[in-house]
């Protein structure tokens, strides 16, 4: 049974004497002031929503800096949903019309079709001052056209899998990998064409009607497979799906988890290595960078674990507990990058104080965000798998 939603004067009352959410919060950790913590968002959207505010510049600033990463809701024993809450009121304060010219720009430039059909412009723009600004990273090749599918056949399909935005225009090879290594395992796996985005960097700047018309462009395109499990190499992808899209009868799962229950997790107490890369070079040590989504919102905690405790020969396994959020924050980091950064020194300043060598994640935004930023060396999830022969 789903739990009623607490309106804004319940969540005010229950947060009044309350802020155990402090500390979780990485944008008050960062600034220090009380509008920048949840407690002081809770009491600003009550005062709008009462009238005793009007919205301006600064009050709407303040309920944008926020990263929806749920860090407030996973610490909070009063079970205020704090990130849908957020989504709501931004909705209901912006209706599309107050959201910064260049977070909009940079929405629609992500979701352009010259943008998708030109991959090649990225290669460019790398070469140029935006490419800092647009947060663009410098592109492996891969050939996504050859297991893309048209949905012509009528095939039941074991995966759809969603390869989402970043993975698509930066990160083509890390799809590819996990395509290949898929079909190695015995599973039938379909990449539609012509996926849009999941519609979450919409849905949480309040941009509701955007996310509509891509939630129905996905539905459309879902309902021309057959397949039984969506799986998604990102956590904000699958709690947008399972929690926007009424799926019904798919079975979303993300990455590290799909692996979890289907590769391995099904023998007791598996003692062997499933195609684990091995250190070439020096031992290592190795940590896990847990995604805000992941282990906030979706408590995906021990299925990375248990490969990252598993890893082949010249690798050591330190587990950062932190759980500090890395800053990304998808457009979080354009509107507010200053910030985004200070959140990632503390994330860094934790690697350092671990001494890993590698990180590993399975977010692509935080892949991106610790990849270009650390001195470290940073791996997604699917790295950590030998890699198996192009088909």
């Amino acid at each position: 049974m789903q739990k009623k939603k607490k309106t804004i004067d319940e969540i005010a009352a229950a947060c009044s004497d309350c802020g155990n959410c402090l500390h979780a919060c990485p944008v008050y950790n960062t600034h220090w002031i009380e509008p920048n913590s949840p407690r002081g968002k809770v009491n600003l959207i009550k005062a709008l929503t009462d009238g005793k505010l009007e919205p301006n510049t600064l009050n709407r600033k303040f309920i944008y800096q926020c990263l929806v990463c749920g860090s407030c809701q996973y610490i909070c024993t009063n079970e205020v949903d704090f990130v849908e809450m957020m989504i709501h009121y931004r909705n209901t304060a912006s209706r599309g019309k107050k959201i910064p010219f260049l977070k909009k720009i940079l929405l629609f430039f992500y979701q352009s079709v010259f943008f998708k059909k030109f991959t090649g412009i990225i290669d460019l723009l790398v070469r140029t001052p935006l490419r800092k600004k647009l947060l663009i990273p410098r592109r492996r090749p891969a050939k996504l056209k050859k297991i893309v599918s048209t949905g012509k056949d009528s095939k039941h399909y074991d995966i759809l899998l969603f390869p989402g935005c970043v993975l698509t225009y930066f990160y083509p090879e890390i799809i590819e990998k996990t395509y290949r290594f898929l079909k190695k395992k015995g599973f039938s796996v379909v990449i539609p064409e012509h996926l849009e985005c999941c519609g979450f960097p919409y849905k949480s700047q309040g941009w509701d009607k955007k996310f509509l018309s891509l939630r129905k462009k996905n539905r459309k395109l879902f309902s021309r497979f057959t397949f039984k499990y969506l799986v998604v190499p990102c956590g904000t992808g699958v709690m947008t799906f399972k929690n926007y899209y009424d799926l019904k009868e798919i079975e979303v799962y993300e990455l590290t988890e799909f692996f979890y229950k289907f590769i391995v997790s099904a023998v007791a107490n598996a003692k062997g290595k499933v195609d684990f890369e091995s250190s070439r070079d020096k031992t290592k040590r190795i940590t896990w960078h847990d995604p805000c989504h992941h282990l906030k919102s979706l408590n995906i905690e021990k299925a990375p674990r248990f490969f990252m405790n598993r890893l082949g020969e010249g690798y050591i396994f330190i587990d950062d507990k932190s759980a500090l959020c890395c800053g990304f924050g998808g457009i979080f980091s354009v509107g507010f990058p200053s910030t985004s950064k200070e959140i990632l020194k503390r994330k860094g300043k934790k690697l350092n104080e671990l001494d890993v060598d590698v990180v590993v994640t399975a977010c692509p935004g935080c892949y991106l965000q610790l990849r270009e930023n650390l001195s470290q060396e940073v791996k997604f999830f699917i790295d950590l798998f030998e890699d198996s022969p192009e088909e």
